[in-house]
């Protein structure tokens, strides 16, 4: 049976993570949404390249993403799960462009274990906002 509690601290590290600094998304992924007019890219995590197919050229933003992938496999197994135990795993980056730096992102990550799905938004003060 899972733990809801630990699969919630899961998808709440990795929004956390995912708009942090220490993440070295930002401002890769906000320049390359804004030089696209994109307000939003979902990644998924569980593809074995979780960097778009359109941002593949931009080498910063590849390894950050990968490394982001990397960052969620550790929290899953420091959660006690098994990357195998995951149905999917995605997050969705919300940009303002033009409104606010490339810095400045929300991320809703969502986690689905056993048909049901967690998740979290975490704006780029580190806030988890609401819905």
């Amino acid at each position: 049976m899972s733990s809801h509690k630990r699969l919630k601290s899961i998808v709440q590290s990795i929004a956390h993570h995912a708009v942090s600094g220490l993440s070295f998304v930002h401002p890769h992924l906000g320049q390359a949404c804004e030089a696209e007019a994109l307000d939003f890219i979902e990644i998924n995590v569980f593809d074995n390249e979780p960097c778009p197919q359109r941002f593949l050229h931009i080498e910063p933003l590849r390894l950050a993403l990968n490394a982001l992938k990397e960052t969620f496999y550790g929290l899953v197994v420091s959660e006690g799960f098994e990357p195998k135990d995951i149905e999917s795993a995605k997050l969705r980056f919300e940009f303002k462009c033009g409104q606010l730096d490339n810095y400045c992102s929300v991320c809703t990550a969502s986690l689905a274990v056993a048909s049901k799905t967690y998740t979290s938004k975490v704006n780029y003060l580190g806030y988890t906002e609401q819905g």
